[in-house]
Parts: C-alpha cells; sequence; structure tokens
C-alpha cells in the first residue's frame, strides 16, 4: 500500500466542486488501486503561491494538493518549474450568477445598466468576469460592486433589491437557492469556455520519486470522474455528503446538479493543451500573468496516470 499526504488548505478550501477525491475515497477508488491518501488541511487557505496549501507542499509537508493552475502558471514564472499540473479536476468556470426572481430567458447582455455584486471578491473570478464583460462590449455598462465581506449580507442585499445580481461559486451560493432566497440565473462555464480552472498539484520531484502512488491517484480520480458523468446529483450528494457535514442536503444536491449541468467537473484526469493555452491566454490578458513570460504546458503540465 503506498500512501499519498493531500493538504487541502484551511476549510473554505473544501467546496462542492472539489468532491472528485472524496467520492473516489467513498468508493473505494484509492483502495482498490492500493493507495492510502491522507488529508491534511492548513491554517490558512487561498489562491495564491502563499496560500496555506502550497506552501505545504514547496516544503514537502504534504505531495498534493488541489488548486487552480492559474498558481503553477504564477510560480512558474517568479520561481520556474518547480510546480506541476498532475491531474484534472474542475474543467470550466464554477462561477454562477444569481438574483432575487428566476430569469429563464437570460443571456449575458442583460447585465447592461445592472449592479452586480461580487460576494466573493476572489481576484482571478473577479479579473475573469471583469475579462467577460470586455469580450461582450460590456464593461462601461455594468457597475461591478465589491462585496462587503459579510456574505449574508450580501445575498440579502441583492434579494432586497440593493444590487440585481451575486457573483459567486455555486458552492456558497446553493444554500441562498436552497432556501429560496435567491434564484440561479446563469454560470459562467460556457461563456468563459473550457478552462482547466482547478487541478491537482504536486512538485516536479515529488511527481518523479512517486510516480507510481500518483499515477495510481490519477486513475482513481478518473474513475470518479466518470462515475459522476453517470449518476445524477442525489446520487453524489449521497456518496460525499459525509465530507460536508454542515451543508444543507437540500443545497448539496442542487448545488452539485448545477454544476454537472454546467459541465463544470472534468470529463477524465487529462489537462488538454489547448484548453491549457486559452486559460493561459485569458490570464494573460486579465494581468494576472507576464505577458512577456510564456508558461509552457510541457513544463507545467504531466499526466501522471493518464497513460493507463
Amino acid at each position: 500500500m503506498q500512501t499519498l499526504i493531500f493538504n487541502q488548505g484551511d476549510a473554505s478550501e473544501s467546496r462542492i466542486y472539489y468532491c472528485a477525491h472524496y467520492l473516489a475515497h467513498s468508493l473505494g477508488l484509492f483502495a482498490a488501486q492500493q493507495l492510502q491518501v491522507i488529508f491534511t488541511t492548513s491554517e490558512s487557505g487561498g489562491h495564491t503561491v502563499q496560500g496555506g496549501q502550497v506552501p505545504a507542499v514547496l516544503n514537502r509537508d504534504a505531495d498534493l494538493t488541489l488548486g487552480g493552475p492559474m498558481v503553477v502558471m504564477k510560480h512558474f514564472q517568479q520561481h520556474g518549474a518547480e510546480l506541476q499540473c498532475f491531474c484534472a479536476s474542475v474543467a470550466a468556470n464554477p462561477w454562477f450568477l444569481a438574483a432575487a426572481q428566476a430569469q429563464p430567458d437570460f443571456q449575458l447582455s442583460d447585465l447592461r445598466g445592472k449592479r452586480v455584486l461580487d460576494v466573493g471578491n476572489v481576484g482571478t473570478a473577479t479579473l475573469t468576469f471583469r475579462w467577460l464583460l470586455a469580450r461582450h462590449g460590456l464593461q462601461d455598462d455594468v457597475e461591478l460592486i465589491a462585496g462587503s465581506g459579510d456574505q449574508a449580507r450580501d445575498f440579502n442585499a441583492v434579494a432586497q433589491g440593493a444590487a440585481d445580481y451575486a457573483l459567486h461559486a455555486m458552492h456558497m451560493l446553493a444554500p441562498a437557492i436552497a432556501a429560496g432566497q435567491l434564484h440561479n440565473i446563469s454560470s459562467l462555464a460556457s461563456v468563459c469556455g473550457h478552462v482547466p480552472w482547478s487541478a491537482y498539484i504536486a512538485r516536479t520531484d515529488v511527481l518523479q520519486e512517486k510516480a507510481t502512488a500518483f499515477a495510481a491517484f490519477s486513475r482513481a480520480i478518473a474513475q470518479a470522474l466518470t462515475w459522476i458523468a453517470n449518476h445524477d446529483a442525489t446520487a453524489l450528494a449521497q456518496q460525499v455528503q459525509a465530507f460536508y457535514p454542515d451543508y444543507p442536503r437540500e443545497a448539496l444536491v442542487r448545488g452539485l446538479a448545477a454544476y454537472q449541468q454546467a459541465g463544470v467537473f472534468a470529463p477524465d484526469c487529462v489537462i488538454p493543451r489547448a484548453e491549457f493555452a486559452h486559460f493561459s491566454q485569458l490570464l494573460t490578458a486579465i494581468g494576472w500573468l507576464d505577458s512577456s513570460q510564456p508558461v509552457p504546458y510541457a513544463a507545467q503540465v504531466t499526466q501522471a496516470g493518464a497513460e493507463q
């Protein structure tokens, strides 16, 4: 039995669109690969290289973590090819728009003249939304309001009409939607295109040292992603509910269903070259990456287990 230590960051990083590894554990897929995965946490999480889970990997306190390839790209520009993405997880933008009333015929152009409350205030998600507005010629016609830092207060502001839309990940929106406070209006997945929004990450040298274990991990995740594609949200929620003990059951089902319908979960463990390139171009366009330094796919992505 091989062992990998998986640092997940802090509690805020355990989002419902990151459920593939929980499902793999619940279904016994890791065990079937003769692999033990030990889940650990950090005192802090975050989306930057300074976030809690990334230093744990860099310091060899953990073998792997899960996060945005944007972190690996940024780290490459600052420090070289020390980190690599090795297995897909989230294949599209997991952010959604919600509003006080249902809008079944919503089009992005309907945002013109409206107020969008950026509840999450997450750097790359905010920048990506601004990029999306600019692509559709809406950058000067939509008022993007920074969230207050109090999610309940912000959701209530949208419900009461102080803003027209709430922008956040469905993980955060689903409880308010399940409670009838807000309505799911639109996923941003399709309008942003396929991008490797989140992937499993490890040190390049550790990937080489523990190649067999990482290949086993990727095979188990691929099986879990296939399971997600072939089962409904109710069945998925039943398998992973124990890993989200404080998350309302109805919200879990609704949130997972929204992610399934939007195609947010990766179809398999492969991180496609074209989608990585599209994401790097998007991140360069929004100013996250230095345009003078290319971020080559081969230096930042390895497909551990995909060949099997």
